[in-house]
């Protein structure tokens, strides 16, 4: 039974590999060459960051973009450390107090946007870095008032250890895949690492939800289920920090995917309808889709593990130690004879369609990568494992309703 799922799992993985590989030769989205710079509003939210905020509005000041057609307001979200000290440092930039309400940075950027003065609006996290010109290349994607809100590739700041970089080699497939939904408008994602926005579509919608695990991909679901484009902007690369620990990643990953799971019910009515394009007809419920088969994987695998487990016993129970006799091991030669090619021939062929679109996705976030090194196993073996435990603890915790925390 087991090796029929995997096999169609396969499948569908090998097909929608080759889809998005298909993308690859469809056309960007349509960009306008500013004639005139627009003013602009860049809200940096913070708490506790006293560590990376300097070098966040240093980087927002090196902007290649006219000084007096930018604004940096930094909103203190009840910061306990020497977040605000730093940030007065600054002349150039405004710091506003927010009483934090709700969870994670939402009322900090909705109490931002009460101050901001700029056309158009951007979030960059404290912990992140924009490069020179990334504002520029961004607001070229603005093509039509049809446009929303347009986001940026993302590259990790650091790579420490393995942690660093496994998100790494993540962030860079995640890059290539937005671009490619970007081309065929199906992208509903925003970031805290520069995305920017139409101000007043923003405050015509209400601002963000407060009471939302992930308020930018609320935020960009709300745009399109309100008829509103999301674009990327792929040569505006930026630059964030991420999880150096089991529990650093364990903990975002879950709130991310608890988020997605609260906000996919929350637009459930995009689902099917016409109205809203390949974006409800297909990206969508795709998305769902992956999400059941990545459950009934969990079924699957938990029963197998689960089954050996209990054989194990059984044989223990049955020979006692006789079992742990050295001279009943299997030799290398007999190992080898047991693989079973049938189980991970399809696996190989769509590990190596990931490889060419993480070549691909390399070139257009112009990063060097080793294609060979134990992290890219690591993160093709072993990772996709951590993840679908990750999701797992979401679903679960949705489920019982627990409490939302950042």
């Amino acid at each position: 039974m087991i090796y029929y799922f995997l096999w169609g799992v396969s499948l569908i993985g090998l097909i929608l590999g080759l889809f998005w590989l298909n993308l690859l030769f469809f056309k960007e989205s349509k960009r306008i060459k500013l004639k005139e710079f627009p003013y602009v509003s860049i809200i940096v939210p913070v708490y506790n960051e006293e560590s990376t905020v300097g070098n966040t509005i240093k980087s927002l000041l090196n902007l290649n973009y006219p000084k007096n057609k930018i604004e940096i307001i930094v909103v203190n979200d009840e910061s306990k450390d020497k977040t605000v000290s730093i940030v007065q440092k600054f002349r150039q930039v405004r710091l506003i107090n927010n009483k934090h309400e709700g969870i994670g940075k939402a009322s900090a950027v909705n109490k931002g946007l009460e101050y901001a003065k700029g056309e158009f609006f951007a979030i960059v996290d404290a912990d992140s870095e924009v490069s020179k010109n990334s504002l520029r290349n961004v607001l070229e994607h603005f093509s039509s008032k049809k446009v929303g809100g347009v986001i940026t590739p993302i590259k990790v700041l650091e790579s420490k250890n393995l942690y660093n970089g496994l998100q790494k080699i993540e962030y860079t497939f995640t890059a290539v895949i937005r671009e490619l939904m970007s081309r065929i408008n199906t992208l509903y994602s925003s970031h805290g690492v520069l995305s920017v926005f139409r101000k007043d579509v923003i405050k015509n919608l209400g601002g963000f939800d407060k009471n939302n695990l992930t308020e930018d991909l609320e935020i960009a679901m709300r745009l399109k289920s309100n008829g509103y484009d999301i674009r990327m902007a792929s040569n505006a690369l930026t630059y964030t920090r991420v999880p150096s620990t089991f529990k650093e990643l364990w903990n975002q990953r879950v709130r991310w995917y608890r988020g997605f799971l609260q906000n996919l019910v929350k637009y459930k009515k995009v689902f099917f309808k016409k109205r809203y394009g390949l974006y409800g007809n297909f990206q969508l419920p795709l998305n769902l889709f992956s999400l059941i088969v990545l459950a009934l994987v969990f079924v699957f695998f938990s029963y197998e593990i689960i089954s050996k487990i209990y054989n194990w016993i059984i044989k223990i129970m049955v020979l006692k130690f006789e079992i742990f006799s050295f001279g009943e091991l299997p030799s290398i030669k007999n190992l080898l004879l047991s693989f079973d090619v049938k189980y991970f021939f399809p696996l190989i062929i769509v590990i190596f369609i990931n490889l060419y679109l993480f070549y691909r996705a390399s070139k257009l976030i112009k990063q060097k990568t080793r294609f060979f090194s134990l992290t890219i196993l690591v993160y093709f073996i072993v990772y996709p494992i951590l993840t679908m435990f990750h999701w797992v603890t979401a679903l679960f915790q949705e489920i019982f309703n627990t409490r939302k925390k950042w």
